[in-house]
């Protein structure tokens, strides 16, 4: 693990959320042609399907994080030059903004030199056109079933189902297990952020999985599909922080009752001794179990002071400005300090 994380550290080795620099192939020193602007947090979808392009074509990239509004602020120049939205991509010195444009762009400006992510040839315009099309309306019924108010959710509950029930037959039409076969390609990248997050925020807050085999089997095989590839890997968050990390981003998640035993769960239910004979909510990232704990443990370690600083912070008042995602609140800081030791030990 510590020649791993030498590896990162140098731009190479396998992605992480943690690297600063990516050469992929290129020579050390090098400077890499473009700068990826995501947040901090790694919360931000649009930020990741940008973030997983860069991966899936090795091109060589360095990361600056940027605050999310809905925990921090921004500087004042990203302000001026960008209108503050993530992701932000510096590409030979130009700055590009919004999601799509930026991938658009990237494939545009590395076309010979990285393998495509477009459509493969053949592949009709308007099926793609429809894909997209259908992607902005998974988008929008799984937002309004995750915010529509207790007892009012049936409509927007039965809406996100057609909807969800349309992607996975578009996925099951398919020869392989992506949207357009055997190959991942951009409309893979569109829906994975909205995918992913649907089916932990719809567990946690509805008791919903998107995720199931049986009646969504082509949904479930792109799941697996893409959990086998280390962009996604190193880009795909965990169910309890996407449930805690949405409703500062959305302005809140509205709970249904038959969320309760996965909020439950999520909340302190699987963090037991006894619930590692249980098989987990969300499928394990490692298969090898002293890896992951060697892996664990070196994490802990390398970012004890944040850890002991972020579980000291119940003793302080929210900070200033106050920010909505406490959780990820850069301005809190406690002020009492006789209890830090004590918490680094622990």
């Amino acid at each position: 693990e510590a020649e791993a994380a030498a590896r990162v550290a140098s731009g190479r080795g396998l992605p992480t959320a943690s690297a600063d620099l990516r050469l992929f192939d290129a020579p050390d020193g090098s400077e890499p042609r473009v700068t990826l602007y995501r947040d901090g947090s790694s919360w931000c979808p649009y930020c990741q399907k940008v973030w997983m392009q860069l991966e899936e074509k090795r091109i060589p990239y360095r990361v600056e994080r940027i605050n999310m509004r809905c925990y921090g602020s921004k500087p004042a120049w990203f302000e001026r030059e960008t209108g503050g939205l993530l992701p932000v991509v510096r590409l030979d010195g130009r700055l590009l903004t919004d999601s799509v444009s930026i991938m658009l762009a990237l494939e545009a400006a590395f076309d010979g030199e990285a393998e495509s992510l477009l459509p493969p040839e053949g592949t009709r315009n308007d099926y793609v056109r429809e894909l997209m099309g259908l992607e902005s309306a998974f988008a929008g019924a799984w937002l309004g079933w995750l915010r529509a108010p207790p007892g009012g959710g049936g409509g927007a509950r039965a809406n996100f189902e057609a909807v969800l029930a349309r992607v996975d037959g578009a996925l099951r039409t398919t020869s392989g297990s992506f949207f357009l076969g055997d190959e991942l390609s951009l409309v893979d990248l569109f829906f994975c952020s909205f995918l992913e997050r649907a089916e932990a925020s719809l567990l946690y807050y509805k008791g919903f999985r998107v995720r199931d085999a049986e009646p969504y089997p082509g949904v479930a095989a792109w799941f697996d599909a893409m959990e086998a590839r280390p962009s996604f890997r190193a880009s795909q968050s965990d169910y309890y922080t996407h449930a805690r990390d949405l409703p500062p981003q959305l302005g809140g998640c509205s709970a249904e009752k038959g969320g309760e035993p996965f909020r439950a769960a999520l909340d302190g239910g699987e963090w037991t001794l006894a619930a590692l004979e249980e098989t987990p909510l969300q499928p394990l990232r490692h298969d090898d179990d002293a890896a992951a704990r060697r892996q664990a443990a070196r994490k802990l370690v390398g970012n004890h002071e944040a850890v002991v600083a972020f579980a000291c912070r119940a003793h302080a008042p929210p900070g200033v400005p106050p920010v909505l995602a406490p959780l990820a609140d850069p301005n809190n800081a406690s002020p009492v300090r006789w209890h830090v030791d004590d918490v680094d030990a622990a």
